[in-house]
């Protein structure tokens, strides 16, 4: 997918946003400006946006001398949301379809994200959350369904703090309605933006339910020349990939299928206008876009 000029502009902010979470000093904000519009003018045109979103925040984290500056706003996003598990969980089961309710919602939740814009309160996010579940899925997950039926491994890709509960949610609800189908969920290698680190999985519980592993990376989405052995060899044993968010989206539709033979299935928020128009959803949608590339 190419870069448009969106794209520069908002990983512009992005790096503000980031270096502002990171310090207070704002000598070292106009470096960061200065060294990431450096980078965009090199090769802001010549790689995918997730490449140059990976360069920017190395950028971020080399000049602020922080390794993870959304730390807080993740942990208070994650608390957040553990905070009304409970409730989450009532109100799929509840539903008439409990399995298209936490497709939903786990859709739902990719609205919580940092690179698309920095100063989310909690009202802002349970907000976001109400308004992405009162719209119809642009998608179909009776579809989705059968492809987990008949799936063996599902290999679940994980994004955004916040929203990772309400993915545990989806998680222990295909359990539950096929308990024969082994789930590992990835992690990001290395903290980046307010993407989900094995700290995040810990702090959710998610690793009493299944298997966590990190992709031994610190990219946004997943660059699978860039991942480490262990996540390619249980990348190799799965048969069916869910990827949730925006940069997963991007980066794994550059791949044939004979890189990924699995069928794919992209849950998220369409939240850019670029990729919005890419994709052929109307803008504020929730996606579940289903590739099959290969058999089960």
């Amino acid at each position: 997918m190419p870069i448009s000029l969106d794209c520069v502009l908002c990983l512009a902010r992005q790096s503000l946003e980031a270096s502002r979470f990171a310090t207070q000093d704002e000598s070292i904000h106009t470096t960061v400006l200065k060294k990431v519009f450096a980078l965009l003018q090199e090769k802001g045109f010549t790689n995918i946006p997730p490449l140059v979103a990976q360069d920017v925040q190395r950028i971020i984290r080399h000049e602020t001398q922080n390794n993870d500056p959304y730390a807080v706003p993740k942990y208070r996003s994650n608390q957040l949301m553990l905070d009304l598990i409970d409730s989450l969980f009532d109100r799929v089961h509840k539903s008439e379809n409990p399995i298209h309710a936490a497709v939903q919602l786990a859709i739902a939740g990719n609205s919580i994200d940092f690179a698309v814009r920095g100063d989310w309160t909690d009202e802002s996010i349970l907000n976001a959350i109400e308004t992405a579940m009162s719209k119809p899925i642009n998608g179909n997950v009776d579809k989705f369904i059968s492809c987990v039926k008949k799936a063996k491994h599902i290999l679940y890709l994980l994004d955004n703090s916040g929203e990772i509960v309400c993915d545990r949610v989806l998680i222990e609800e295909l359990l539950r309605f096929f308990p024969d189908v082994k789930i590992t969920a990835v992690v990001r290698g290395t903290a980046v933006l307010n993407d989900v680190t094995i700290d995040d999985a810990n702090q959710i519980g998610l690793g009493k339910i299944v298997d966590v592993i990190d992709n031994g990376n610190d990219a946004v989405g997943t660059i699978l020349e860039q991942c480490g052995k262990p996540f390619l060899d249980v990348f190799k044993t799965t048969n069916m990939i869910i990827a949730k968010g925006l940069a997963n989206y991007e980066t794994l539709i550059e791949y044939t299928p004979e890189q990924i033979p699995q069928t794919i299935c992209y849950l998220f928020k369409a939240k850019c206008p670029f990729i919005s128009k890419y994709a052929g959803i109307k803008l504020g949608d929730p996606a579940l876009i289903i590739t099959e590339n290969g058999e089960f």
